[in-house]
């Protein structure tokens, strides 16, 4: 419970059977995963609804026994402001019509609630086509300014790559990609920032310099002078963010954001992590900020552990 591992009591604990009944209750509404599962070394995800609430679930095995993970999911996106998304930046994303804007983190971070509530705040603020492919689809959109079209892995579409060639055929404004993770899905989704589409995107990276390295990494090395070219040029907005646990219970994204700006295209293009922090340390009047910046802005309401845990 927000990121705490909190024991029930032996009482109210579930036994092995108890809960592999409950997995196969589950699966129940999931044809295709219940034959999925059964496969060795396999594991499956998908959301679904229990008790009129929705849950993102995988189900894996574990010493050959089923197990669950589940995460309820909110009604709908968060508002910016809620989840720490300055006002400033929100306003500067919804004002993009192309390029590439990046929300990275470890796994666990709040990348997907991040660019759920960015999504929300493009919706609400102009009319635009949005796309979305997701795996699985998390947060539920209805449309307000807004066309919103969600896409799921599995069921809507093959893989994030085909997703992403698919929608570059169906005249989005915006395209949402849950997940970079592969070659052809990093190689496409500069292709369509440079085309004039709005991508927003989520990548595995522990700070925005590594971001732009591990982006770079996904693709053919013969190419990678290519994408680091065309990366400086198309990306708009990069955030890397963690979920630290606030004092007193619940938990705070602190984010370091870097924008795009001529001069720090040259020093996207030379690859030089230490020039590219400075750099950010120089930008905060453009609204740039990097990660212990950040963090000493919530000092006070940082449980005092996990500030240790990252702070210098």
């Amino acid at each position: 419970m927000e990121g705490r591992i909190v024991r029930l009591s032996e009482e109210g604990a579930l036994s092995t059977g108890d809960v592999t009944e409950m997995i196969h209750e589950l699966l129940a509404s999931q044809p295709a995963l219940a034959t999925e599962i059964e496969a060795p070394m396999s594991a499956t995800d998908f959301t679904t609804e229990l008790f009129e609430k929705r849950f993102r679930v995988n189900i894996a095995r574990a010493r050959g026994e089923l197990f669950a993970s589940m995460r309820p999911l909110p009604d709908e996106a968060p508002e910016p402001g809620r989840i720490g998304l300055s006002p400033q930046l929100v306003k500067l994303i919804n004002g993009l019509s192309s390029g590439l804007v990046l929300v990275t983190g470890p796994t666990g971070s709040g990348k997907t609630t991040t660019i759920a509530s960015l999504i929300q705040a493009i919706n609400r603020a102009k009319q635009t086509k949005i796309i979305t492919i997701e795996d699985p689809i998390e947060f539920l959109f209805r449309p307000d300014q807004s066309e919103v079209i969600q896409r799921e892995i599995g069921s809507d579409t093959v893989s994030y790559e085909q997703g992403l060639r698919e929608a570059l055929r169906q005249n989005p404004d915006v395209i949402v990609v849950g997940e970079i993770r592969d070659s052809e899905t990093a190689l496409v989704a500069l292709q369509a920032a440079e085309t004039g589409h709005l991508v927003i995107g989520s990548l595995h990276a522990s700070s925005v310099a590594e971001s732009i390295s591990r982006y770079l990494l996904l693709g053919p090395k013969e190419r990678a002078g290519e994408m680091r070219y065309v990366l400086a040029k198309v990306f708009r907005v990069i955030t890397n963010q963690r979920l630290l646990r606030k004092r007193g219970g619940g938990r705070v994204a602190v984010r370091e954001v870097c924008l795009h700006a001529p001069n720090l295209e040259a020093v996207i293009q030379r690859g030089n992590d230490q020039e590219l922090n400075n750099y950010m340390l120089a930008g905060r009047e453009l609204g740039m900020i990097d990660f212990q910046t950040a963090l000493k802005s919530v000092q006070s309401i940082v449980d005092p552990a996990d500030y240790q845990m990252f702070g210098k």
